[in-house]
């Protein structure tokens, strides 16, 4: 069940100016005018995860994730240095190597765990769902 946590103090609207920068960060003021400036329930400042959508006449939605609502992701191998994954549309094949091994190194072990990861797909039915 996803868990809905309460960010602000109440439902509120608020005269705002807002910057849209050309890198995608948007900078929200409340104007002058403005005379309850705190929002947030618990402190001075609350930091939140989501996803932002803004429309090309500049208005903008965020959501808010759902909090403890477990991973998107469902691992279905792990390797020495990768890992095989799934959401529901899509199968995540992942190799990390780090920068401090050789490059013959790098390829011997790249050769050997892509080796096994398609091992793992082999093992899968035709018709697999993925989940293990």
């Amino acid at each position: 069940m996803k868990k809905k946590v309460q960010v602000f103090i109440d439902t509120l609207h608020i005269e705002t100016q807002t910057t849209y920068a050309e890198n995608g960060r948007i900078h929200i003021h409340p104007c002058a005018f403005e005379e309850n400036p705190h929002l947030v329930l618990h402190g001075d400042r609350a930091s939140q995860k989501g996803r932002m959508v803004t429309e090309d006449d500049g208005t903008s939605h965020f959501h808010p994730y759902a909090t403890d609502s477990g991973s998107r992701y469902n691992t279905l191998l792990r390797t020495a240095h990768g890992t095989v994954k799934e959401t529901q549309e899509q199968v995540i094949f992942q190799l990390r190597f780090p920068k401090r091994l050789s490059k013959a190194i790098i390829e011997h072990l790249f050769r050997k765990e892509t080796s096994e990861q398609a091992a793992f797909v082999r093992s899968r039915h035709n018709e697999t769902q993925w989940a293990s």
